[in-house]
């Protein structure tokens, strides 16, 4: 399937410009009707919450686990799947053909038979978990992390707020035993 791209500032003319080209190249993710959405409500959610650049663009890939497992194997030296990688783009002093700054945010990658069984054993719905993965991608590509545990604490804080925005209960709330 050839890459789709949505234009955020079309959608909503006081975001800014973002454009989101996905790519969906296993069969069993749901199409693109109902994936194209999904992304952009999470990415308008997800700059509504954060400081971003002015204009960016992104890649979201739906991948199968054998490829995500390449992408982990050969670009973090894990040689499993896992359900969600970022790639962003180092644009630190790099300038555009035009001679502007260069918009490129980076590539989010979600693996479908690890997104659909964690979604399945946290007895969660699968577009949820779609999301809180791809919020969790986005916000790698600004800059967030979890290697330390107050990076981490913020970082969660964050997707709670933003998958709150989307109507998505928090996914660390922890179950209490009455």
């Amino acid at each position: 399937m050839s890459p789709k791209r949505i234009d955020l500032e079309y959608i909503d003319t006081e975001l800014p410009a973002y454009e989101i080209d996905i790519l969906i190249e296993d069969e069993n993710w749901p199409c693109l009707d109902v994936l194209e959405p999904l992304a952009a409500r999470v990415v308008k959610a997800s700059i509504l919450n954060i400081q971003v650049r002015p204009f960016a663009e992104l890649s979201i890939a739906f991948f199968n686990d054998a490829k995500v497992q390449v992408l982990n194997r050969t670009y973090r030296a894990k040689d499993k799947p896992t359900n969600v990688l970022s790639f962003a783009i180092d644009n630190a002093g790099t300038t555009d053909n035009a001679g502007g700054f260069s918009p490129l945010l980076g590539d989010i990658v979600l693996a479908y038979e690890t997104v659909f069984r964690e979604a399945h054993e946290k007895q969660i719905k699968f577009e949820d978990h779609i999301a809180h993965l791809l919020v969790h991608g986005f916000l790698h590509l600004q800059g967030y992390d979890h290697e330390e545990a107050s990076d981490a604490d913020a970082m969660e804080a964050l997707e709670v707020l933003i998958l709150a925005d989307l109507g998505i209960a928090d996914p660390y709330a922890k179950d209490e035993l009455l």
